[in-house]
């Protein structure tokens, strides 16, 4: 008689394959000032970045419709000439931004836009995440599908009910824990008109301001 101990990985869960891929940027969520622990502890101002790979699809649901992989990075908020945001931003767009240019950019305006992602499986505990390594431009001659999914913006200092509550919910618990939500619900109630803002959506990879 033999006893085997469970490998730890999660094989039930559908990830991203790995290897470099076209992709889009459809959602980029604030998820707001959190205390991080780690080798740099303190408190850090996090945004997540989703991209869909419309070339590697999969039925996730028994006899649904095939959908696109997803995968995404989470980074520190700052475009300092060391963060690791503003690194990615650059070899993106496949050139450098000066200073000034770093300062003033709006990071939503990635929302849309195409480009190259490389990614490598990372094992955690039982879980296995296909984690993105790399981002760089679609080489000429490679066109990006049309993108399948709504693009999605959120800003913790201008909180929308209607986009938040489209968000998944473990997202949305993570921002409740941030100092931007607390500091806002902390607030008297005030009863303002809300409307989701429109995205402007480019299709071809070209419009950095840099």
């Amino acid at each position: 008689m033999a006893l085997k101990a469970p490998s730890g990985n999660n094989t039930s869960r559908q990830i991203a394959p790995e290897g470099a891929f076209v992709a889009r940027c459809y959602q980029i969520v604030d998820l707001g000032t959190t205390m991080q622990t780690g080798q740099f502890p303190g408190k850090k101002r996090k945004v997540q970045f989703i991209f869909e790979l419309p070339t590697e699809t999969h039925a996730f649901e028994e006899g649904g419709e095939e959908k696109p992989f997803y995968a995404r990075s989470i980074y520190n908020l700052s475009m300092n000439e060391k963060a690791v945001l503003r690194r990615d931003i650059e070899s993106w767009a496949g050139k450098k931004m000066s200073n000034q240019i770093a300062e003033d950019f709006d990071i939503f305006t990635l929302v849309g836009k195409p480009c190259m992602v490389n990614l490598t499986h990372v094992t955690k505990g039982d879980m296995t995440y296909a984690n993105i390594i790399g981002i760089s431009p679609v080489p000429k001659g490679l066109v990006c599908p049309p993108a399948f999914n709504s693009p999605l913006c959120y800003n913790t200092e201008e909180h929308d009910d209607a986009i938040f509550a489209q968000l998944p919910e473990f997202i949305q618990d993570k921002i409740k824990m941030s100092d931007e939500w607390i500091a806002r619900v902390s607030k008297p109630v005030t009863k303002v008109a809300s409307f989701a803002p429109e995205i402007e959506v480019e299709t071809e990879d070209d419009g950095f301001p840099f």
